[in-house]
C-alpha cells in the first residue's frame, strides 16, 4: 500500500466517525424532542378537559339552576 491510499482510507474513516457523531447526536435530539411533544400533548389535553369540565359546569348546571 502506498503513502496515497493510507490517506486515503484515514480521511475516509475521519468522515465516517464524523457521520455517526452526527447520527448520534440527531438520535439524542430526535428523542428529547419526541418526549417534549408527548408531554406537551398531555399536558395541553388535561387543560381541555379541565376547561371543557368547568364550561360544562358554568353554561349547564350553574345557568340551569331552579331559583327560588
Amino acid at each position: 500500500m502506498n503513502e496515497g491510499s493510507g490517506k486515503i482510507i484515514i480521511t475516509a474513516l475521519i468522515i465516517a466517525l464524523i457521520l455517526f457523531i452526527l447520527y448520534i447526536i440527531t438520535l439524542i435530539a430526535t428523542t428529547v424532542l419526541a418526549i417534549a411533544a408527548a408531554g406537551g400533548s398531555v399536558w395541553g389535553g388535561g387543560r381541555a378537559i379541565v376547561n371543557y369540565g368547568k364550561s360544562f359546569k358554568e353554561n349547564m348546571i350553574d345557568s340551569n339552576r331552579i331559583t327560588t
